[in-house]
């Protein structure tokens, strides 16, 4: 272990071009930081702890929330009933055919019919448990790709990989009823979304490397889209040749160089509550001992762009070639 932290030192005494390379960049031209996530329609009541929408045939839409998937439909997706009930929480949703095949976290991957009984399962892969399914896509053929974020933490700690630096996730593929799967790439930074085209071309986010690659049926990854402002998380087609890409949280100044301190971090995992590590969260909890807390200060009635967040929303729109061609955010402060 501290021959890795030297030989990590050594790298970046000798490589000081590699890491200006992978600087945090500025959120600039299409990046630019608006209010738009808070000013859009807010469809219902709240479903708290949704994780994951799939659009079924019918044009209702079924979203994963806690232990449960509801099913919405009506004006404004208003109408709402829970089509499954699991013993685990869920996560990533996919409608494919006439089964839905569900991610619960710490468990696997669930394939449930039409009236959402469970008809199979895929528990592990390789000898390896699926403890945090991140993503699910639909091959072509009719085979499932499913994302491993990683082997050490299931999908709910997820800062605990960021934080800990891990390495471990899985991009998987099973066959449509889960009997059988194999791994297709692995040592990933935390595959978090998969979109696949109609050649059947895998694009897939690793969120400790803020990149988007593409691995086609040859093998090899490509990396589309690299250093981004965020950690990308799951993607969906645009229906233009394009994707939506989800960012789940900012990138800061401040937490990147806790990320590079590495006897800060250390002492910071082995002494400090989770809850108050220097680290991104989904929303803040308010308390007096979180860090960042004055990140959100307005100045002249204005929160400020650049203002350090200790949770972000943000929705990047990727044209064809991989870029993005607009974005809408949730600032410091928002909702």
């Amino acid at each position: 272990m501290i021959f890795e932290h030297l030989l990590a030192d050594l790298k970046a005494l000798l490589f000081p071009e590699r890491e200006a390379a992978d600087a945090l960049p500025v959120m600039d031209g299409p990046w630019t930081p608006n209010r738009a996530l808070d000013a859009a329609l807010v469809l219902g009541e709240p479903l708290p702890g949704c994780d994951d929408l799939a659009s079924v045939g019918d044009g209702a839409l079924l979203v994963s929330a806690d232990h449960t998937v509801w099913r919405c439909e009506g004006a404004q997706f208003a109408q709402r009933e829970a089509h499954a009930v699991l013993p685990a929480s869920v996560g990533a949703l996919l409608a494919a055919g006439t089964s839905l095949y569900v991610a619960q976290d710490g468990v696997g991957v669930v394939r449930l019919n039409q009236a959402g009984t469970e008809i199979a399962s895929l528990l592990s892969v390789d000898g390896k448990p699926l403890r945090c399914v991140t993503a699910l896509a639909a091959l072509p053929d009719g085979r499932i790709v499913i994302a491993d974020g990683s082997e050490h933490h299931p999908a709910a700690e997820w800062v605990h990989d960021l934080m800990e630096k891990r390495a471990s996730g899985r991009l998987i593929i099973a066959s449509a009823d889960l009997s059988q799967a194999s791994v297709i790439a692995q040592q990933l930074a935390w595959p978090a979304g998969l979109l696949v085209d109609a050649r059947g071309a895998i694009t897939f986010s690793e969120a400790w490397r803020h990149r988007l690659s593409r691995l086609s049926a040859q093998g090899e990854p490509e990396v589309l889209l690299r250093n981004l402002p965020g950690y990308p998380g799951r993607l969906a087609a645009d229906g233009h040749g394009g994707a939506w890409l989800a960012v789940f949280a900012a990138r800061t100044h401040l937490v990147e160089l806790v990320l590079r301190e590495e006897q800060f971090r250390r002492e910071m995992l082995a002494t400090i509550d989770p809850r108050y590590w220097i680290a991104p969260s989904l929303h803040s909890s308010g308390h007096y001992l979180e860090p960042l807390q004055g990140g959100a200060l307005k100045k002249l009635g204005v929160i400020k762009p650049w203002a350090p967040p200790r949770s972000y929303g943000l929705v990047a729109q990727l044209s064809a070639d991989g870029e993005c061609s607009a974005s809408w955010h949730s600032r410091a402060g928002g909702l």
